[in-house]
């Protein structure tokens, strides 16, 4: 069995494949990596997410905008939800969610 993790990481999308025995990533699950409607709202959650870098910004190599976040949360909530959804009905019973993503910008 795999798990789909939903969890966002700078230059990785938030849809993560793990080996539920190992939790070693993996993108060895067609029927989500290939659907394109994933692929579209792993790209635009990720590309979101990622724009909350700044780089040689305030006075540091890197820089994590959170009042950006924080603004952006209602859309990353709508755009998670969708993401959610969509591997829900995709679900065939070979993989289980764990969705971290979620309940961290709801915290916001």
């Amino acid at each position: 069995m795999k798990t789909i993790k939903i969890m966002n990481e700078f230059l990785h999308g938030p849809v993560w494949t793990c080996e539920e025995e190992t939790g070693i990533a993996t993108d060895n699950l067609p029927l989500v990596h290939e659907d394109p409607v994933v692929a579209s709202l792993n790209r635009e959650i990720g590309e979101l997410f990622d724009s909350y870098y700044e780089f040689d910004s305030h006075d540091l190599p890197c820089w994590f905008n959170e009042e950006r976040e924080r603004a952006d949360k209602p859309r990353m909530l709508e755009l998670l939800g969708r993401l959610n959804a969509r591997i829900a009905e995709l679900n065939d019973g070979s993989f289980v969610m764990d969705d971290r993503e979620t309940p961290r910008v709801e915290a916001l």
